[in-house]
């Protein structure tokens, strides 16, 4: 993150997101429950495929699938 927006802007990034934690630990008085380095590809998982398919219609082409037979 750092390499995008700057040292300083990552700082204030990361602080925030150690302030919105704390807000939720308080507000709920539950302990901290760490979610894991994974926790975004399990919670909406998608194929490869389905993000290369994304990814190149975001940069303009148009994309169809087609079952290929070995």
């Amino acid at each position: 993150m750092a390499r995008r927006k700057g040292k300083k802007s990552a700082t204030v990034v990361i602080a925030h997101k150690i302030l919105v934690i704390a807000y939720h630990i308080l507000k709920t008085g539950s302990p901290y429950n760490d979610l894991g380095t994974d926790y975004l590809e399990t919670r909406k998982p998608i194929s490869t495929e389905e993000l290369m398919i994304r990814r190149l219609q975001k940069q303009g082409y148009i994309v169809t699938k087609d079952e290929v037979s070995a």
